[in-house]
């Protein structure tokens, strides 16, 4: 690798400023720049020296102006005191204001940074903006008009009172303390500390910022080092090197006389990797970066980065950093919102935010999913212990209310004084914004108490936990101090979206030897650094550079025509960083997701493309290749799992066997073996969830209850035309019981439950109608054989190595009755039902792999074959099926098209016996559906990971 950008800085001081120490200063891109120059300006005998003062830019405008810079929360109440100020009764509320402040605030930074006149601009926008309203028949504006254009007309007063106020408290933003040096340079040319100042490796600079340091060169008090080569700077159609063209027909901007050719005469190898999703990026650095440490070269990491284009892909890079590659530093800081504390007080606030008021004056509701989310939550089932939430949590998963108070968390658990007092911590109802802050602050207490100390305890918070969790009480304490003097902020959904912003901009910096080891970084972060190996993540469009997405109320073309920055300005900000950092590096891994999504994406981005075309063609000593790396274990890609049939699984087939195996366990083992074997093996079920909604289960459940209900009498006979008549009268009361039964505590008095709930009692009434159409004569014989019956019988089977095993098969047949000398074997269904998937050309086909299992068909030739085998199902006979949903349709009958010699009883045993000796097969395993379409709602799709692999 050539010499870095910062080494021959170090050099540059060394040699044109010796013994300057402290009286010179160095303005750098970045903070974490300041870190490695100090590196290279220690001598190589490593004697003590004075170290130059290093500011990033933003702390050099702040220093020099005077100013200090207010955070972003600071920022937005002195521009709603501003808005409060101008608007006086007609002000927003703050929760109204916060949404649109946001953009203003970046735009009055852009205003400052490029020294615009704000009433200027202001002027020409709120014209702009009457003129789009004007109307040519003079009809007057509305009343949503003459506020929209009232608000662009306050913009200057807004922008006056904004800025007055906080030079006033001595605050500003970068743009503002920029624009006040830059307006008089020379009263702080003049008063500065140092002898010399040097601005180096900077790149797209505000006029503010140039202003300032052109007046500093002119006055011989300072000089401005370039980091550029001749690939990108001599070539005119080449974005990266946009600005520092500009700059260098600038006389007063320095000289441009070590331009390096580094993309022209230095070899490097760059390898441009597609991979499918975000996640194999990730485990493909991890390969790379365990590749890199088998090379014999103890310090290769040292001088390796992995750069995030996405820095949302920073938690799977860390997980997928081998253990082989020792040290590695987060350069970028280690996102807040990706921590465990911040989810946890995330969702404590998301749980008031959308509480609703009990029945007990003071006492709140919470949506069961919120307050799951918080119970659930590893930190507090560490404080209360894991045994006594979990009976907490099942009670609020079995109660079936969508809304739960702390009243009813005490009536169930018998929970102990301290978990009541954890609970009442979390749950009570705060008076204001302000005290809600203080019982979040009371929970951090509480989480530093028990987490950290306690000699019996057996789990201990890290550092990089006690870190976080400190960062967040320092949010916790701001927002404290804010809501107790802003008596404003009304709403908990304020607060919530100031908490989620504050930790957005608190990244936690953790604490270690920031130097060593690789180094992970976000493109920003890259600035004037350089290293020898550079490992690129997420090099896709719209992400590098990012999309056109500037929130601003100025149109492009004001933007533009008053030379404020566009997206080219910033595409060409992103083609520099890039560019930069390829210059002197000799390997170079450009990883990008190659996968579309619904939204489109799976492109790489196209400076990638561009390299591949225009590099080599410069200079043969770019050697650049694609690749589509094959998946493997190393990459996290999930391969087909198959589960081989042990001793002790089929000993647990076995004991389900003599249970009783269902229809719909067997249907199950044919849609897909594994998904049988995670649940009747596993018993992995899906958890019981609080039914918010009522789903067609539990409608189905109260049908076949209300029915069950009214014609159980009548077993042995039919109702006659007056006992219809009687369950006509009494049907809204049987669903209501049968509701209060099986959706207890569920909401059916609005919405869309009462809805089912009505649809319901329409089904039920149509079904007594067509009963009473179809005329049944209890004196010709038509009678109800049973209700809800029990059907089982024995199988035995010859399983393979074990001899035989004797099954028990077992289903319930909603009804059985005989009309006019004929059986019918009935199923009820709610769902859809269509008369194809009742035909079948032979029983055969039922057991055949396929798309689409006939489970239906399945279940009715199960229902014939043990009513057959308990003399039920005698004479003539049939099973079908009376579906809800389309009553018109009466009763559909089984159809077996291609009947042979053979007796359906016996083909169907046959089949059944084959199938049951292949699930007693210890050869052959337990494997993945080659079926996606039953994967779809599939509970295990997770497990099975189907959705992670290309091309299903």
């Amino acid at each position: 690798m050539h010499q870095p950008f910062l080494e021959k800085l170090a050099l540059h001081i060394r040699e044109k400023h010796p013994g300057l120490g402290q009286r010179l200063c160095i303005v750098l891109p970045n903070r974490r720049a300041g870190l490695f120059l100090k590196r290279h300006l220690v001598p190589a005998g490593g004697a003590p020296v004075w170290a130059p003062s290093i500011f990033s830019m933003e702390d050099f405008a702040a220093r020099l102006s005077g100013l200090q810079v207010a955070d972003p929360l600071e920022l937005m109440t002195t521009l709603y005191e501003a808005h409060r100020k101008t608007e006086g009764s007609a002000a927003s509320d703050f929760d109204g204001f916060y949404g649109w402040g946001r953009g203003l605030i970046r735009d009055f930074e852009d205003i400052d940074q490029y020294l615009i006149k704000p009433d200027t601009l202001f002027t020409y926008l709120s014209e702009s903006k009457a003129m789009t309203l004007w109307n040519m028949d003079q009809r007057p504006l509305t009343d949503f008009e003459s506020k929209y254009l009232r608000f662009f007309n306050s913009l200057t007063a807004y922008y006056q009172e904004y800025t007055r106020d906080l030079l006033g408290r001595k605050n500003a933003y970068h743009g503002l303390a920029c624009r006040t040096i830059a307006e008089t340079p020379e009263a702080y040319c003049d008063a500065v500390q140092w002898n010399h100042i040097i601005f180096a490796g900077f790149n797209a600079l505000t006029p503010a910022q140039r202003t300032m340091i052109r007046y500093f060169i002119k006055a011989e008090k300072a000089e401005i080092l370039w980091d550029a080569d001749a690939y990108y700077l001599e070539n005119a159609h080449q974005e990266a090197g946009l600005f520092l063209r500009k700059y260098r027909e600038d006389r007063d901007l320095g000289r441009f006389d070590e331009i390096t050719d580094y993309f022209k005469t230095s070899a490097r190898n760059i390898t441009i990797a597609g991979v499918p999703r975000f996640t194999a990026q990730a485990n493909l650095a991890g390969s790379i970066l365990r590749n890199l440490t088998e090379t014999g070269d103890p310090a290769i990491l040292n001088k390796t980065a992995v750069v995030l284009a996405d820095e949302s892909l920073l938690l799977p890079l860390l997980n997928a950093i081998p253990p082989e590659a020792g040290d590695f530093n987060i350069t970028m800081g280690f996102p807040l919102q990706q921590s465990p504390v911040y989810n946890l007080f995330d969702s404590i606030i998301e749980m008031h935010v959308h509480a609703t008021e009990g029945r007990t004056a003071g006492e709140p509701r919470f949506y069961f999913r919120h307050l799951l989310a918080v119970l659930q939550h590893s930190y507090i089932q560490y404080l209360a212990g894991h045994q006594a939430l979990t009976s907490i949590i099942a009670n609020i998963r079995n109660s079936n209310k969508p809304f739960i108070g702390i009243s009813d968390l005490k009536a169930d658990s018998g929970e102990t004084n301290s978990l009541g007092e954890l609970l009442h911590l979390l749950m009570k109802k705060p008076a204001s914004v302000y005290g809600f802050t203080q019982q979040l602050a009371g929970i951090i207490n509480t989480l530093k108490s028990g987490l950290t100390s306690g000699a019996e305890k057996e789990r201990k918070i890290n550092q990089a936990e006690n870190e976080i969790l400190y960062n967040i009480a320092l949010i916790i304490n701001r927002l404290q101090i804010f809501t107790g003097q802003a008596e404003y902020i009304g709403e908990l959904r304020t607060l919530h979206t100031l908490f989620r912003e504050s930790a957005a901009a608190s990244p936690v910096a953790f604490y270690g030897e920031p130097l060593k080891g690789i180094q992970v970084m976000g493109m920003l972060e890259t600035r004037v650094l350089d290293f020898e190996n550079i490992i690129l993540i997420s090099a896709n469009e719209d992400i590098l550079p990012s999309a056109r997405n500037h929130n601003s109320f100025i149109p492009f073309e004001i933007r533009r025509e008053f030379g404020l920055p566009t997206h080219h300005e910033q595409q060409a900000v992103f083609a520099y960083h890039f560019y930069r950092l390829l210059q002197r590096c000799t390997n170079a891994w450009l990883i990008y997701n190659a996968e579309a999504d619904e939204l489109g994406g799976g492109e790489k981005s196209r400076f990638l493309s561009q390299i591949m075309h225009e590099l080599p063609a410069y200079s043969l000593l770019n050697q650049i290749r694609e690749i589509r790396p094959a998946f493997d274990a190393k990459l996290g890609t999930p391969g087909e799992i198959t589960v081989h049939k042990d001793e002790a699984i089929l000993e647990k087939l076995i004991s389900i066997s003599r249970k009783g195996i269902s229809p719909t366990a067997i249907t199950q083992y044919l849609n897909c073996s594994l998904k049988y074997y995670f649940n009747y093996v596993l018993g992995l079920g899906e958890t019981e969830e609080v039914e918010e909604t009522m789903d067609f289960r539990t409608l189905g459940t109260i049908i076949h209850e209300v029915v069950q209900r009214f014609f159980e009498p009548f077993v042995g006979s039919f109702p006659l035309e007056h006992d219809y008549s009687q369950m006509q009268q009494q049907a809204g009361q049987a669903i209501a019981e049968a509701l209060q039964k099986h959706f207890p505590g569920g909401e059916t008095t609005k919405g869309r439950n009462l809805l089912i709930i009505k649809v319901a009692e329409v089904w039920i009434r149509r079904f007594l109608e067509m009963e009473v159409e179809a005329g049944y004569n209890p004196a010709n014989g038509d009678h109800l054989i049973a209700l809800e019956k029990q059907l089982t019988a024995p199988l035995t089977i010859e399983a393979p190595g074990q001899g035989k095993i004797s099954v028990t098969l077992k289903g319930t047949a909603d009804r059985i009755d005989r009309i006019n000398g004929h059986t019918r074997i009935i199923d009820y269904k709610t769902g859809k039902v269509e008369p194809r998937s009742l035909k079948i050309n032979d029983v055969a086909a039922v057991f055949a792999p396929a798309k689409e299992i006939k489970e239906k068909a399945f279940q009715l030739l199960f229902y014939l074959y043990l009513a057959g085998r308990e003399n039920i199902a005698t004479g003539d006979f049939s099973a079908g099926i009376i579906t809800f949903r389309s009553l018109k349709d009466g009763y559909l009958p089984l159809l077996l098209q291609n009947n042979d010699s053979q007796p359906v009883s016996e083909a169907f045993e046959d089949e059944l016996t084959r199938l049951l000796e292949e699930l007693f097969d210890p050869g052959i395993p337990f494997a993945q559906t080659t079926f996606r379409e039953h994967c779809s709602n599939c509970p295990f799709k997770a497990i099975c990971n189907r959705d992670e692999v290309k091309g299903w």
